[in-house]
Order: structure tokens, then sequence, then C-alpha cells
């Protein structure tokens, strides 16, 4: 009850003194205005190294980001709903994540999950679930390189038929490539598969930034395909882990945003990826802003991608 009261009051203090608080990329002004009203932030993490000791041997040690940091964060942002999801540093720990999700409560918030396939029960997900998880993310980029197709279809078939009964998502954190290695098999898995990060495509490298053309990424097509047989989703979040080029706007990515938003604008969900692990101090606002520009003129790709679908992804309806 103390979680949910801190929460509640930020966003009321906030909102009543927008001056006086500053963090960590930027003063306290006000949100884009052309953001859509009950729009959805659909990946952040919460994190409390201090508190909540991050597993032995992480590549990284972050700040601290608490609940009150992000609520701080949103109203400056926009959105008026979160999705925690779970990092990579504490592992298969949820304690945080649960406990932050609850402090939200289910008319704010929902959850992804990370969780050993061998050592979890049933009682526990549907409990998780009545907190509003709605998801498990499998991380196949923290050893550096994709599986190979059978051990990726083996991986993703066990996770699948353990939160098939639930209706949770399998959010798969992969590179674009290895997107093609799985196309046929995903349909058969009976469950909703996520891509974080635009599906971490490799930009090409060149002299025009504007000037590739999107199916000539590797793995492309096949995501492509995938969302128009409305088998995945894509997150479209941290520019900054895949550009070649300097922020805050990422030219370099409107070719394949703009192609999204032609071929499958109804599969596609905003995030800010806040706290940007590794790039902390970054500003996500300009390349928010600048979503919100090339929408500009497509009221409904806008309203879909900031809110309609994630309503539908996240169950936002289901209570």
């Amino acid at each position: 009850m103390l979680f949910t009261y801190i929460i509640t009051a930020s966003y009321a203090i906030v909102s009543a003194f927008p001056s006086k608080y500053t963090r960590r990329g930027g003063s306290c002004d006000k949100a884009d205005s052309r953001t859509p009203d009950n729009s959805w932030d659909s990946h952040l993490h919460v994190l409390n190294p201090i508190d909540y000791p991050i597993e032995e041997g992480s590549e990284y040690t972050p700040g601290v980001y608490t609940v009150w940091d992000n609520a701080i964060f949103e109203k400056r942002l926009g959105p008026e709903h979160v999705v925690l999801i779970q990092p990579s540093i504490y592992g298969t720990n949820n304690t945080l994540l649960l406990e932050s999700l609850r402090a939200y409560g289910p008319d704010r918030a929902r959850g992804v999950v990370v969780f050993d396939i061998e050592d979890i029960s049933m009682a526990k997900l549907n409990q998780w679930h009545v907190w509003g998880v709605r998801g498990v993310r499998i991380n196949f980029l923290s050893t550096g390189q994709t599986p190979p197709a059978d051990e990726l279809e083996r991986t993703l078939s066990k996770y699948s038929n353990m939160v098939r009964s639930l209706g949770w998502v399998v959010q798969l954190y992969i590179s674009m490539d290895g997107i093609q290695l799985i196309e046929d098999f995903l349909p058969t898995l009976g469950v909703q598969i996520v891509f974080d990060h635009i599906g971490v495509p490799d930009i090409p490298k060149q002299n025009s930034t504007k000037s590739y053309n999107p199916s000539d990424i590797a793995g492309f097509d096949s995501m492509v395909r995938l969302l128009q047989q409305n088998v995945a989703w894509v997150k479209i979040s941290g520019p900054y882990r895949i550009s070649n080029v300097q922020g805050p706007i990422y030219h370099e990515l409107d070719p394949l945003i703009l192609e999204l938003f032609r071929a499958a604008p109804s599969r596609l969900v905003y995030a800010s990826d806040w706290p940007h692990t590794r790039f902390e101090g970054l500003d996500i606002r300009p390349w928010t802003s600048h979503l919100l520009e090339l929408t500009e003129g497509q009221e409904s790709v806008r309203e879909s991608l900031f809110r309609d679908n994630a309503i539908v992804l996240w169950q936002a309806e289901d209570k």
C-alpha cells in the first residue's frame, strides 16, 4: 500500500510543481502535447542495485532508478501506463519488478518476467498473472550470438507451452537475422511473439542515411510477414542500440520505421527503454517527438502506436 501511495502521490506532485523536478537526461518540462491520451510505455526497467543486489558477474552496474523516478520520467514523457521488463542483471529474481508492478497497480501497469523453465510452477505464474504479469522474456543476445535454429525452437517451445494457457506473450531479444531462422516455426507455437527494439536490425553503414531499402536487411521481410500474419509484434524502442549515427533523432532509422508503419501499423508499440541502461543520461524525448512527427496526418497510426495496440497486446482491459 505504501508503494502504491508513493506512485499516486508522485504523479500529483510532479503535475503541480513540474519546474522543481529534474532527472538525469533533462528537466521536467511538459510532455509533447501530440501524445495521445492514455498512452503506454511498453518497455522500461526499475533498478536498485543497493537494496536489490544484481547477479554476480553482471556486465554492468546501473544507477538507482525507482518507481518514483519512473513516475517523474513518465510525467515528462507523456505515457500514463507502463510495462516493466525484467533486466538481465537480475536474472530470474523478479522480486523488484513484482513489487514495483504491485505498486503501480493493474490499472496502470503490466510486467514481463524472466524465469527458469525447470524451476517454476503454474501456481506462481498464476499469482504473477493476478499482479499484472503478461509475458516472459527470453534474451538470446546475452551470449553475443544467435543460437542455432534447433536450439531456438526447443527453447521457444518449452516457454510457449508453459505460458500459453495464461495468454502471455513470449518476448524475444534476438537479432533480426535470427528471426529468419525461425520464421516458419513461430506460427506453430500458439502464442504471441514480441520483438524488442525494432527487431534489432543490422542497419547498413553508408554515406546517405535514407537510401537503403529495409528489405535488404537480413530478417526484415521475415519479421514483417510474421506481423502481417498476426503472429508477432514489434517494440519501436531503443534506437540508440541499433543506429550507426549519434542521436537524438536517429533519422537513419526512418526508412525502416516508416515501412513498418505502412506494412503493419496494428502490430507496433512505442517504448522508451528507460532508464536506457548502458546509455544512462540519454534523453529519449526528442526521438519520441520525432515519432509523433512521422505520424503527422496519420492519426490512426499514431494512436495505434502509442495506445491502442498496447491495450490489446498487454490485455489492458483484463484486470
